[in-house]
C-alpha cells in the first residue's frame, strides 16, 4: 500500500456571547463535493445540546450516507453472517471517525470536521467530511451486496434447489434440499426463521404425500425349506398433476428375516436404488425355517433425518411430520417357506437317559404331546421301540421302525429338579432330539432343549414339563426347521 498523507483540518469555532460575526462556513458543509477521479465524498451532519452526542449523531449520519450509496440494509431475509459483517463494518467506520485514522478501513479517511455552537440556543452543529477511494468503496459495495443478496441466504439457496428439483421430477432430491433449508433455518439466528422452516417443511411433506411405493414382482412366493427366493422388484412412483411418474435414484431400505445363531428369527437390512423407471430389483436370502414371512421396503431417508439432528426443540414437530410422511410409505413382499417333512412318514421313539429318569418320568406324556403337535400339522407318525443308546446306528433304527417309515425321531430325556413353591410344585426336564433319514442315513435335526412345568404334585409338575418340552419346544422347532 502506498504511503498516504493525512490531511486533517479541524475547525472548531465556538462563538462566545457578544461576538460580532460567525466564522465562514466551509463550502463542503453547504454542498457535498462531487466525486473526482480518485475519491467519493460523504458528509454527516447533526445538531444537539451535547457535543459528544452530536458528534456521534453526525457520525451515524455519515454512515447512513455510505450505506445508502452501497445499497444494503438489514432485512428479515438477511443472514446472520451478513448482519455481523455489516455491524463490524459500521463499527470500523465509527472508530475511524473518532480517531481520525485511515488505517482501519482501506481507502477511507476523515478529511475535515466543522463544529459550531450557536450563541443564542447553545446548540452544537457538527459536520464531518470524509472521502473514500472509489475503487475501494466499490470493492466494499460488491462484498456487502454478495452477503446481503437473498439467494446467498443459507435457507433460500437449498430451498431454491428444492423447487428446481421438484420441477424436474427429482422428488427425493427436492425433499433433501428442503430438509437442508429447514436445518439452516432452525440452526441460525436469522429473522423469520420459523416461517421459513415451516414453509420448507410443508413443501417436503407435500412431495412425500405424492409418493407411492409398491411391490411389482416376487411377492407371495412359496419355496421349499432351503430354497431360493425369486428376485423382488419394488417400484416408487410420484403423482404429478394426476399422472404417475417414476422416481429415479431413490434409495430404498429393505428389511428381511434371517435366522440368528440362537435359532430365533431376527432382521437384516440391505439397500437398493430405483432406476429410470422407478424400479429397484433386489435379492434376499430366504430364511431356512419353515413358516410365513415378509420383506419390507421403504424409502431410506436416513440422510434426511441426519439433517434434522441439530434442530432446536421448537422445530421438532415440523421435522417429525416430514419423517412420518416418508416412513408411512412401506410395501411388503410376502413369502412362505414350506417343509416337505409332513409328507414323509416318521417313526417316533422316546427313551430315558438315566435310570432315575426312567423311574420318575412318565415318558408317555412326552410321546403323546409330541405326536399330537405333529399330527395337527399333517404329519404321518408311528411309534417305534427305543434303542438302548442315545446314538444308535442307522441299521439298528431301520429294524426298530415300523415298515414304510422313512425317518426316525429319537428323544432322550433327562430329569432335572423338582421344588415346591407354596401349594405347587415346579419341575424341570431336559432332553435331546435327533431326527434321522432312514433312506440316506443322514442326521436331519439335532438339538438339546429344556422346559419347566407346574402342578399340584410332583408327578403333575413333571408331566407338565414333559408336555411343554415335547409339544411346544421340540415340536415347534422341528416344524420350522425339518426339511
Amino acid at each position: 500500500m502506498k504511503k498516504r498523507t493525512v490531511v486533517l483540518v479541524a475547525a472548531i469555532v465556538i462563538l462566545a456571547s457578544g461576538c460580532a460575526s460567525a466564522p465562514k462556513v466551509p463550502q463542503w458543509v453547504l454542498q457535498t463535493p462531487q466525486p473526482d477521479s480518485t475519491y467519493t465524498f460523504f458528509v454527516g451532519s447533526s445538531s444537539g445540546a451535547d457535543i459528544a452526542t452530536t458528534i456521534g449523531d453526525a457520525t451515524a449520519s455519515l454512515i447512513a450516507g455510505i450505506m445508502k450509496y452501497v445499497g444494503v440494509s438489514i432485512s428479515v431475509s438477511s443472514s446472520a453472517e451478513a448482519k455481523a459483517s455489516l455491524t463490524d463494518y459500521q463499527a470500523q467506520i465509527t472508530q475511524t471517525v473518532k480517531t481520525e485514522s485511515k488505517g482501519r478501513i482501506v481507502g477511507f479517511e476523515v478529511v475535515e470536521k466543522y463544529i459550531n455552537k450557536d450563541a443564542k440556543s447553545g446548540l452544537y452543529t457538527v459536520h464531518v467530511l470524509a472521502r473514500y477511494e472509489t475503487k475501494e468503496l466499490q470493492k466494499e459495495k460488491a462484498r456487502l451486496e454478495a452477503l446481503f443478496k437473498e439467494k446467498m441466504d443459507a435457507v433460500v439457496v437449498p430451498e431454491q434447489k428444492g423447487d428446481a428439483a421438484a420441477a424436474e421430477g427429482r422428488q427425493l432430491d427436492a425433499i433433501r434440499f428442503y430438509a437442508e433449508a429447514m436445518s439452516a433455518a432452525g440452526g441460525s439466528d436469522i429473522d423469520n426463521a420459523q416461517v421459513k422452516l415451516e414453509r420448507n417443511a410443508k413443501k417436503a411433506s407435500a412431495i412425500a404425500a405424492t409418493l407411492t411405493l409398491s411391490i411389482v414382482s416376487g411377492s407371495n412366493a412359496q419355496i421349499p425349506l432351503g430354497g431360493t427366493l425369486p428376485t423382488i422388484t419394488a417400484r416408487l412412483m410420484a403423482n404429478r398433476g394426476g399422472t404417475l411418474q417414476p422416481v429415479a435414484g431413490a434409495p430404498l431400505l429393505i428389511a428381511y428375516p434371517r435366522k440368528l445363531t440362537s435359532g430365533r428369527v431376527g432382521t437384516a437390512t440391505t439397500q437398493a436404488f430405483t432406476d429410470a423407471n422407478g424400479n429397484a430389483a433386489f435379492n434376499v436370502s430366504a430364511i431356512d425355517v419353515a413358516g410365513k414371512y415378509r420383506v419390507s421396503v421403504q424409502i431410506d431417508f436416513a440422510s434426511i433425518s441426519d439433517l434434522f439432528s441439530s434442530l432446536p426443540t421448537w422445530a421438532l414437530p415440523y421435522s417429525d411430520a416430514v419423517e412420518a410422511d416418508l416412513s408411512g410409505n412401506v410395501a411388503y413382499a410376502a413369502y412362505s417357506v414350506v417343509s416337505a417333512a409332513k409328507n414323509i412318514p416318521m417313526a417316533i421313539a422316546v427313551r430315558a437317559n438315566s435310570q432315575q429318569a426312567a423311574i420318575s418320568l412318565d415318558l408317555s406324556a412326552f410321546s403323546a404331546s409330541f405326536k399330537e403337535a405333529l399330527v395337527k400339522q399333517g404329519f404321518v407318525v408311528a411309534d417305534a421301540a427305543p434303542p438302548a443308546s442315545s446314538a444308535p446306528d442307522i441299521a439298528q433304527l431301520r429294524t426298530l421302525a415300523p415298515p414304510s417309515m422313512q425317518r426316525f425321531a429319537l428323544a432322550s430325556i433327562d430329569l432335572g429338579a423338582v421344588s415346591k413353591d407354596g401349594d405347587y410344585f415346579i419341575a424341570s426336564v431336559s432332553g435331546s432330539m435327533n431326527v434321522y433319514d432312514l433312506v440316506s442315513g443322514t442326521t436331519l435335526y439335532s438339538a438339546s432343549k429344556s422346559a419347566q412345568g407346574m402342578g399340584a404334585s410332583e408327578r403333575d409338575a413333571l408331566s407338565s414339563a414333559l408336555r411343554t418340552l415335547a409339544g411346544q419346544v421340540f415340536a415347534n422347532d422341528i416344524l420350522g426347521s425339518l426339511p
